[in-house]
């Protein structure tokens, strides 16, 4: 098992190839520029695990069965959502989910025109300037020619037209979440209910953990449809069930190369979640600096998980419009 995760000589994408990659991406994103503002929104496997802890808030609330920690969602996701998610959030949101739409339709836009521009393709041909005139990837190229890394202007005009698309990609996430948690959590609350056990306890656990686990493992697969989906609509502006299908299919093609992929991704998002709780602990006392510090954090690490992401699609056989390819 080791030595498959590594990777042989005469595989297409070995993990110390992925690390390059990583490593690579995290080069280009590391010119610091306004397109920091559309990495900080980028999705990570930290969208999942919040919306997993909203919805398992609202099974809480309907249930009435005390569930140990905090499961309250974070206000921008919380306020995209037309519900009541936990007894913390004021009135039903429908009023707030008005005002926040059209602010997620423009992060969105963002996040898929920042997929768009890191295709690695992209930027090979803007540096040997082999982009045919009246193509497509034309304007973008010219765009990205003679840079390290990509303007927020040619993101968000790269990202023209995906807006709602990438914004139902995450609605089509998050009713696949709440549709498992659902079918995971529904037997062991009629279970908990019959056995009267309103608080946590010992049983309580034994029933719980297994069925946090298994939602834990499932969000993490969402996560990587997710990226691979996002990359596969920007690239060559699928619809949602298309993307999702050409996602899923590159994953069962080569689950392995997808593996790697999911732990490097990993040790991304746990760097950043470390590396951001020591800046809010050093930059505490300076008050507003430690969120600056640590958005200025996840807008690094959100350009760098694109690129990475971007790297793994064309590991994966993912191609895009940039490929010349007849149909794309």
């Amino acid at each position: 098992m080791a030595s498959s995760l590594l990777g042989g000589p005469g595989d297409r994408w070995p993990l110390s190839k992925a690390v390059d990659d990583l490593v690579d991406a995290a080069r280009h994103a590391g010119v610091p520029g306004l397109v920091w503002i559309a990495g900080a929104f980028y999705p990570s496997l930290n969208l999942n695990v919040d919306l997993a802890r909203g919805i398992l808030g609202f099974v809480e609330e309907l249930s009435g069965i005390e569930i140990p920690g905090d499961y309250r969602m974070s206000p921008l996701l919380g306020a995209m959502l037309p519900f009541r998610l936990s007894s913390d959030d004021p009135g039903t949101l429908f009023g707030i989910s008005f005002l926040v739409w059209p602010l997620a339709w423009v992060i969105y836009r963002s996040i898929a025109g920042l997929a768009r521009v890191s295709d690695p393709l992209l930027w090979e041909q803007a540096a040997r300037g082999s982009s045919e005139k009246g193509s497509a990837e034309f304007d973008l190229v010219e765009e990205l020619r003679g840079r390290r890394s990509a303007r927020l202007r040619t993101v968000w005009k790269a990202g023209m037209g995906l807006g709602l698309v990438a914004l139902g990609l995450w609605l089509v996430l998050f009713f696949l979440l709440f549709g498992a948690l659902i079918v995971l959590m529904g037997p062991v609350v009629a279970l908990v209910k019959v056995l009267g056990l309103s608080e946590f306890d010992v049983l309580f656990a034994g029933f719980l953990l297994p069925v946090l686990f298994l939602l834990i493992l499932y969000a993490v697969v969402l996560m990587v449809l997710n990226q691979l989906a996002l990359h596969s609509l920007a690239h060559n502006r699928r619809g949602m069930a298309s993307a999702l299908t050409h996602a899923w299919r590159l994953v069962r093609a080569s689950p392995m190369i997808a593996t790697r992929a999911t732990l490097l991704e990993i040790v991304l998002f746990g760097s950043v979640l470390l590396l951001g709780g020591i800046v809010r602990t050093t930059f505490h006392p300076f008050g507003p600096l430690a969120s600056i510090g640590v958005f200025l954090l996840f807008g690094f690490a959100g350009v760098t998980r694109a690129g990475f992401w971007a790297r793994t699609y064309r590991a994966l056989g993912g191609l895009s419009s940039s490929d010349r390819v007849p149909g794309l």
